[in-house]
């Protein structure tokens, strides 16, 4: 990976508002844009991603985070963990830096097509409005051919935290990324730190070794390199059946589509059932 440029971190941080939480370093995106006027603080907030990369090692202080608990309202009671939305904040030095190296990430798999066509959401030029208009296209081609659409929709249960290092690590060397980022990244998932917040009350810090966290920039398109392959041998199996099954498969991240287009709705129900045991089994085995 080509060392990364002040302008690079002048993109990240354009789009970022002023009025977000802080996290544990009480440095806001306002301030952060202050100080990046300055030259000199800018070039070593590049030159500190550029040893990141380099040395394969992400610092212990950005891996710190302090996660805010949120009652969802209107709920009849409290008594259960559903009941309530863990808000994590990151320190914003370190997710500038994510930033930057997402939007890496993001230009390079899309240059060597590693990601699937119809994996959206999180990924550039490829939205959930973009996949509504596929949808819709699909749905309209088969009343040209008289046949129902039938859609099969599943939901990857507590997929960022149960996400595999070692599986990610191979799907990081699939798509061509080199040592230094693969060794990156097994640092960057390690030895995470959180304090929860209620109300007034903070707690000691806890140690958080999820997979992909959520909140980080990087957990959208690390969740859809993960994807990718398994989306990838979905397709060969379907396709090595004895009689190849029509189906396509739609992907948001941490859910998906499955949908069948047949005359027949008990036909098309059946492929749905066999397809989705087949992701499952796939997803089960990729954890």
């Amino acid at each position: 990976m080509a060392p990364f440029s002040k302008q690079e971190f002048k993109d990240a941080i354009a789009k970022c508002s002023s009025s977000s939480t802080p996290g544990p370093d009480y440095i806001s995106w306002r301030h952060l844009k202050s100080l990046i006027t300055n030259d000199r603080c800018l070039l070593k907030i590049v030159q500190i991603a550029n040893v990141c990369i380099d040395l394969g090692f992400w610092p212990s202080h950005s891996k710190s985070s302090n996660t805010v608990v949120i009652p969802k309202p209107n709920k009849n009671n409290y008594n259960s963990p559903k009941s309530f939305r863990p808000i994590i904040l990151l320190n914003t030095t370190g997710k500038l830096i994510e930033k930057a190296i997402s939007n890496r990430l993001q230009f390079h798999l899309s240059a060597n097509s590693f990601l699937d066509s119809h994996q959206f959401r999180g990924i550039w030029q490829q939205s959930t409005t973009d996949a509504g208009i596929y949808l819709t296209h699909l749905i309209r081609a088969g009343w040209l051919r008289q046949c129902h659409t039938s859609v099969l929709a599943f939901d990857i249960a507590q997929f960022f935290p149960f996400l595999n290092h070692q599986f990610l690590s191979l799907c990081l060397r699939k798509a061509g990324l080199n040592t230094n980022i693969v060794h990156f990244f097994n640092s960057y998932h390690l030895n995470h730190s959180t304090s929860y917040s209620w109300n007034s009350f903070t707690s000691p810090p806890f140690n958080v070794n999820v997979s992909i966290g959520q909140g980080s920039a990087l957990s959208p398109i690390l969740s859809a390199l993960y994807l990718a392959p398994i989306i990838k041998m979905f397709k060969k199996r379907i396709k090595n059946l004895n009689k190849e099954i029509p189906i396509d498969i739609l992907s948001f991240v941490d859910n998906g589509l499955l949908i069948s287009q047949e005359k027949s709705y008990s036909l098309s129900n059946s492929f749905l059932l066999c397809s989705y045991n087949i992701i499952s089994k796939l997803m089960l085995a990729s954890l």
